[in-house]
Formats: C-alpha cells, structure tokens, sequence
C-alpha cells in the first residue's frame, strides 16, 4: 500500500523539482564549509576598518531607495489608473521604459553628463552657471537606483489599484469622505501589499547591483565583496562579507512579510472604478511630472547616448559587437528557456494538495532572487571548483573543465532568476484552476501530456510574460557575467562596463544602446497583447 502510495507521488513534476531543489541549495552548503579556517588576516582588517561604514552605506543606500521609490511608483500608478487625461495610454506603459536602462549605463551616461567636460556643464558653463554637481557619490546612487528601478513598484501598484472595487470607494464617498482622506485611508491600505512586494523587489536589485557601486566608488556590500575577492585576492573574506550580506537580506524578508501581512485584500465582488477627469491645474502638472519622471529615468539618458553614438558612428558597427551581441542574445535565450521549464515543472508540482515537503522544495528553488549576485557567483564557482576537483582523476583534460565556462554562468543564470518565472506562471495557473488539469487526469492521460496539450495552450500569455522578464534580466545582468564568464567572453553588459571602466563612455554607447533598444521592445511586447492583428493596451 505504501509502496504504490509512494510511486503515485513519483512523476517527472516531482523528479524535476527535487532535483532543482538539491542542486540550487548545494552551492550554498559547499560555500558555507569554505568559510571557516585559513588566513584571517584580510578578513580582521574589514571587519575593524571597513564593515561598519560598509553596513551604514548599505542601509542607508536601500532605505532612500526604498522610500524614494515606492513614493513615486504609487503616484505614477494612482494618477493614471485613476484619472483621464492626455497621454494617459502612453504613460501607461511608457513608465516601464526604465526597466529596459540597466542602472549602471544611467550611472555612466550621467556621471559623464554632469562632469567637468560633459555635456550639462558646458550647457550652463555658457549662461555662466555653474551646477556644482557631483553624481559619483551616495545621494547619486540613490538617484539612479530610484529613477531606473521604480518600475517594479509602478507595475505591481497599478495592477493592484486596477483590481479595487468600485463600491469600496462609493461607500467612502457616502460617508463623506473627501479625496484625501479616502486615498490614505482605503486606496493606499488596499495597495499596501502590492506596493510592498515591489518596493521590496526594488531592494533586491539594489543589493544586487555592483556597476554603479563600483563606478560611483560608493562602498557598500556588493562593491565589498568584489574587492575583497578580486583587489585582496582573498575568497574567505568575501563569502564572510557575503553571510553579513545575507543576513541584512533576510532581515529585510521579515520586515516585507510584517509590512504586507497576511491580508488578502479581496472581494467576492468586482466592478471596475470609473476615471475621474483632472481639474484644469492638474491637466497641465500631472502629465509634466510623469514626463519629468520618464525623461531622469529614460530618456534623458537614452538620448545622451544617442549623441555619443553620432560621435563614434565613424567607426560603425564593428564585428565585435555584433559577435557579442550574439553571445548575450544566444545565452539569455537559452537560459531563459531552460529556467522557464523547470519554472514550469516547480509549478506543477506545487499544485494540488499542499505539504511540508512541497513548500521546503519550492523555497529551496526560489531563493535565488532574494540573494545578490556576488554571493551567488562566489557559491556557484566554489561549487563548480569542487565538481571539478572530484571528477578530475577520472576523466582527461584540464583540471579546472567546468570552471569558468558557459555551463556555471548559465547554471547562474537559472539559480538567480527561477523566482522571477516562477511567480508569473504561479499567476498564470491561478487565473485558469484546475477543473481542466483533473479533467484531463481523469480521462487517463500522463501528467507530460495534461501539461503540454491543456495547461500550455491556457496560460500562453503567463509563459511568454515569464520568458520575457526572465530574459530581459538575464540580458542586462552584470555582477554574475563578471565573475563567472569564460575567459574571453563578453555580453553586451561587460562589453559597456569594460568602456565605461576605462573612461571610453562614448564607446559604450553602442553595446548600451543594442541592450536598451532589445530590451525595450521586449517591455513593449510585455505590456500589450496583439489579437486578431490589432495591438491593444494589456490591462
């Protein structure tokens, strides 16, 4: 009875996600033994010289990020779900264009702007104005965090104004309850949990960046811990500084679990809230400070780039970059694809009835995201160098085979970002049920067939929603790229980082501008729907 009990609970959703689960958590262990013994000495100079600043340039870094954010991210999200007015169709998904301007190209373009010969200062400089601004500090990371990442709290903060319903805010009105009052006291309590989420996800980026970090001199702990591994030459130091870093993450977990609590927010009951028209002021304003928000988080820096591409259009396009163009097009497609399959079977396996065993699996896979790149890069490659070491006596060739090749970066890739493609097709499912799933099982077909002739073809828009973020991530991600890439080999991100490193930011231009000109289209196609040859706005 038991026996045939455990083979019903044996099936390719199972084995897969077992499977993912052991191999995503193992790299973390192997770097958790690593981090005990050896020379201290690197180690005892950080942590009395270098960790306290470190730690408050860390907090105070998330927490303006955090808050500058999510404030604008739930007045761009409030006014145009809110209210008509001109532009609002293209603010709407206009305010996502940021998404596709990786931070640390912003932090180039305007660190070069707003330098002695750039171009906003020779602008002033023939008013004889001079801006004294300097962008290469902590307030400036700050700055480029907010304008370029407040996209995550927009997206999932108008999504949820768009689902309230209209007779909460009627009752409010009955109740003689003006403008402001219902705005802080229903529509703000009702988003909390969706502006939360996407603060938090904000948050995680930050942590995770090392290109503007690093290029603005600001030492917090991804900038940290690249230093130590790579300047100091010292790994026990950096999977040190990474366990500190790690445990400032959880620590933020908890607090986005307590802010968001266990409320639902739902209603048996939906019907949708009419727009108000803006007043006569506010027609004028509001669409102004939306554009102004796009231009610091987009367009000013797009078109920067564009001058600087005019400059060096004498050199063309090289087969350099068209080559890596190739590399980062090739690998994100790739890793997309595998990671939004294994998504696919987590997901799966998730359904059903619930269990300590299916909940231990799925936090296991998903962790990836809450963890920066940096410690992930230092866990996957000690992993990869043990696999090497092991295997070494029994095959031909160099000792160090898998190390530092396409299979760890990818490896990488799927580790950090199976969260991301999870919870889109989470949501995908949710939307559909499972009447049609139990259907299918108990007209006798196999799970394989239930799942690529029934659920496939009815969450199509949650896979291609998946595979688009999935891909635009993996496309303009950086920390990883840097430490695990083979040798020799370039994405568009390093290519880009490598110029602006070396002070040559009208290079850089045109490996930033292929990524953002991708990556924007793929936001376009991620915010609207195409049926039966017409675009439509994707509510």
């Amino acid at each position: 009875m038991r026996l045939s009990r455990l083979k019903s609970h044996i099936h390719v959703f199972s084995l897969v996600s077992v499977l993912a689960g052991v191999l995503l958590i193992v790299p973390f262990i192997a770097t958790f033994t690593e981090a005990f013994g050896g020379d201290l000495s690197a180690w005892n100079h950080i942590r009395e010289h270098l960790l306290y600043d470190t730690i408050i340039n860390t907090i105070i870094l998330v927490g303006f990020v955090a808050l500058f954010s999510s404030a604008i991210g739930f007045y761009s999200a409030y006014v145009v779900e809110r209210y008509s007015f001109k532009g609002r169709t293209f603010f709407k998904w206009g305010l996502m264009l940021p998404l596709a301007l990786p931070s640390y190209i912003a932090a180039y373009v305007y660190a070069d702007m707003l330098s002695y010969t750039g171009t906003v200062t020779r602008f002033l400089n023939g008013f004889g104005v001079n801006h004294g601004l300097n962008v290469m500090t902590l307030p400036g990371a700050i700055f480029i965090f907010t304008f370029t990442l407040f996209p995550y709290a927009y997206m999932l903060t108008r999504a949820s104004i768009a689902r309230q319903d209209a007779s909460v805010l009627e009752s409010a009105t009955l109740l003689n309850a003006g403008p402001l009052r219902t705005l802080f006291k229903i529509t703000l309590p009702l988003a909390r949990p969706a502006l939360v989420a996407g603060t938090f996800l904000v948050v995680l980026e930050t942590l995770n960046d090392y290109g503007v970090v690093s290029y603005f001199n600001v030492r917090v702990f991804s900038f940290a811990i690249f230093d130590a591994w790579f300047r100091l030459g010292d790994t026990l130091a950096a999977i040190r500084l990474s366990y500190y870093l790690l445990g400032l993450v959880f620590i933020l977990i908890m607090i986005e679990r307590l802010l968001r609590g266990r409320r639902a927010y739902t209603s048996t009951s939906y019907r949708p809230i009419r727009r108000t028209t803006l007043s006569s002021h506010a027609k004028r304003w509001v669409p102004l400070s939306l554009s102004l928000i796009m231009a610091l988080g987009f367009f000013i820096p797009v078109l920067q780039l564009l001058y600087y591409a005019w400059l060096t259009i004498a050199g063309g396009l090289s087969v350099e970059i068209l080559y890596i163009s190739l590399n980062a097009i090739s690998i994100a497609l790739v890793t997309t694809v595998i990671t939004v399959a294994i998504a696919l079977m987590i997901v799966n396996f998730n359904r059903g009835k619930a269990s300590l065993f299916k909940r231990a699996i799925l936090r296991l896979t998903t962790l990836g995201y809450a963890i920066p790149g940096a410690v992930i890069a230092i866990a996957v490659m000690l992993f990869f160098i043990d696999i090497d070491r092991f295997s070494a006596p029994y095959r031909e060739g160099p000792t160090l085979f898998l190390t530092a090749s396409l299979l760890m970066l990818g490896f990488a890739y799927v580790l950090r970002f199976m969260a991301i493609a999870f919870g889109s097709l989470e949501s995908a499912y949710a939307k559909t049920g499972e009447k049609y799933t139990e259907v299918s099982y108990t007209l006798g077909r196999s799970r394989l067939y239930t799942l690529l002739f029934v659920d496939v073809p009815l969450i199509k828009g949650g896979l291609i929603s998946a595979a688009i973020i999935v891909f635009i991530d993996i496309f303009k991600e950086l920390p990883l790229t840097l430490i695990l890439r083979p040798t020799n080999y370039d994405t568009l991100a390093t290519m880009a980082h490598r110029y602006a490193r070396e002070e040559m930011i009208q290079e850089a231009s045109m490996p930033s501008l292929i990524m953002i000109a991708i990556a924007s289209v793929l936001v376009y196609l991620l915010t609207h729907r195409v049926k039966k040859g017409r675009v439509e706005n994707a509510r």
